[in-house]
């Protein structure tokens, strides 16, 4: 992951802005190469994943979206048909067909910079307004085509609307919701080597229907009593495990390990640790049907 200059990020990042929209270029990290031609999504998925289980709690319909809130994770949802955007006027990372976005009112956590959000797209609509779109669709179905396989952070796809990159991805997963699948992870993403904390951490999901039609990305807050509370430079995590963030003026090589230690003692914390717990993010994927 490319790293930006520790003279940069003091001089160039000290005012940015909270919106990731507001930044005037994204900066992605090495690993990821640049946005590659239109891929059409594929029909098939791996039939070695297991059906998702049944979820119980609030039953809840948006449009041709179907989902079942786990009790105690939201109280109702918001529904919202996003017009289509595109043109020289139009910043790349928000060209769209057109969407639907199912907001979860009564999220378990307020006040944290991502909104608890899923965004249905028309797949093939997509791929050809937004190149960023196609590279992780195309990323999505060849971790999907070899379950077998535990894919690197590195080979993960992004989030194609987020002006930003990730600056470490945890507890990566093969999750399959009711007519199709896709991967789940944690990560903070930011245009500048942030540290990891509960007011940015966020769950992850992106998964494509069976049928290839639509594509879904679940953008839902989460946070671990180990993590620091804030991405603040004065703000310390936890007495514990823990690394603290090696600060801007740390070398590629600290900041790197400080991200590794990060996702490893993520990766082997207990689902319920987590706040929501892994198993109701989990479920309230699982339940998810999208029809034509």
């Amino acid at each position: 992951m490319q790293r930006i200059s520790l003279v940069l990020v003091c001089l160039l990042f000290a005012t940015l802005a909270c919106n990731f929209g507001a930044a005037p270029t994204p900066v992605p990290p090495a690993t990821e190469p640049p946005p590659g031609p239109e891929i059409e999504p594929s029909p098939t998925l791996p039939a070695t994943l297991e059906a998702p289980t049944a979820v119980s709690g609030l039953e809840r319909t948006c449009q041709n979206v179907r989902l079942i809130i786990p009790q105690g994770l939201a109280t109702e949802i918001e529904c919202r048909q996003a017009p289509p955007l595109s043109g020289e006027e139009v910043a790349p990372w928000e060209a769209t067909p057109g969407h639907l976005e199912i907001d979860l009112v009564g999220y378990s956590l307020a006040d944290k910079f991502h909104s608890p959000r899923l965004y249905v797209f028309p797949a093939v609509d997509l791929v050809a307004v937004q190149p960023a779109a196609a590279e992780s669709i195309g990323r999505l179905q060849a971790i999907l085509a070899n379950p077998g396989v535990q894919p690197t952070s590195e080979q993960l796809p992004g989030v194609h609307f987020f002006n930003a990159a990730g600056v470490f991805k945890s507890n990566i997963a093969l999750t399959n919701f009711q007519n199709g699948a896709g991967l789940r992870s944690l990560s903070v993403y930011a245009q500048y080597s942030a540290p990891a904390n509960n007011y940015d951490l966020f769950y992850h999901f992106q998964g494509l229907t069976a049928n290839g039609q639509y594509y879904l990305i679940a953008i839902l807050p989460i946070t671990h009593p180990g993590l620091q509370a804030d991405p603040e430079r004065d703000s310390l995590p936890p007495a514990g495990d823990f690394p603290v963030f090696p600060g801007f003026s740390a070398t590629e090589a600290e900041i790197t390990s400080y991200y590794l230690t990060v996702a490893n003692l993520l990766d082997a914390a207990a689902p319920d640790s987590f706040s929501p717990s892994l198993a109701d993010l989990d479920a309230l994927i699982a339940s998810i049907v999208i029809t034509p």
